[in-house]
């Protein structure tokens, strides 16, 4: 029996917090360039595939915390990893009508589709816009500081789409999250990786490349742990690495 491990990464630059104030994520987010080209190398390194959930927004063009087209680009060029969508302009799906919504599915097209702040809604306008599936939200809000295996879980088939589950949020280093004992996050994505395989699930992070603006050095090393960790369990064909339109 072999587990699944799923990456989905919420890209989206300054449009995540373009209704809130985002003046202490600016020059955050001027960091994430970088971030996303660490990220590509350890992917290519590792020939690991993952779901980049794109605002469409970034393929237009304007400043370089709004316009992400050459970050596109980079992903493109790999070859291996999904461009799903995240919305058209990072709409919160809870407070939008049907008419916004569509507008929202419309572009950019893809397979899979994740929702902002994981508020989900219009699930037929979603699969009339054409896409086949979707992350689901989170079963529990704070898992990496639950004292327990994270959840895994199986996709499911539900009017024309399929759900995803979703396992865990790479939570981030800003604030008081930067006393979270360095290697609780590894230790968790191990545990969930292993319950997946033992019992033939899902398990599937997801994060911004914003959250690793803080402490990058060390969340980078964090990260290519659980990569790494991975990258082993498929060589011994317990784990196969999937994006969500594998799966």
């Amino acid at each position: 029996m072999k587990g699944i491990f799923c990456i989905s990464i919420d890209t989206e630059l300054l449009w995540g917090r373009k209704d809130l104030d985002y003046s202490a994520f600016v020059n955050r987010t001027k960091k994430e360039r970088k971030i996303i080209r660490e990220f590509i190398r350890l992917f290519s390194r590792y020939n690991i595939p993952v779901t980049w959930a794109i605002v469409g927004k970034l393929y237009e063009d304007g400043g370089r915390l709004w316009s992400g087209k050459d970050i596109i680009s980079w992903i493109k060029k790999e070859k291996i990893h999904e461009l799903a969508s995240h919305s058209y302009s990072h709409e919160d799906f809870a407070n939008i009508d049907k008419n916004k919504a569509n507008l929202e599915f419309s572009k950019p097209k893809g397979y899979s589709f994740v929702f902002p702040r994981n508020h989900i809604r219009y699930l037929g306008l979603l699969r009339r816009n054409g896409f086949k599936a979707y992350r689901d939200k989170d079963k529990f809000r704070h898992e990496l500081l639950l004292p327990k295996i994270p959840y895994t879980g199986k996709a499911i088939r539900q009017g024309g789409l399929v759900k995803i589950p979703s396992s865990m949020y790479f939570v981030s280093a800003r604030g008081w999250r930067r006393y979270i004992p360095r290697g609780l996050r590894f230790l968790k994505c191990k545990l969930g990786i292993d319950q997946a395989i033992r019992r033939g699930e899902i398990f599937h992070i997801w994060f911004h490349p914003v959250d690793f603006a803080d402490n990058t050095t060390g969340l980078m090393k964090e990260f290519e742990m659980i990569l790494a960790y991975a990258y082993r369990k498929r060589g011994e064909n317990k784990l196969d690495i999937m994006r969500m339109s594998d799966i």
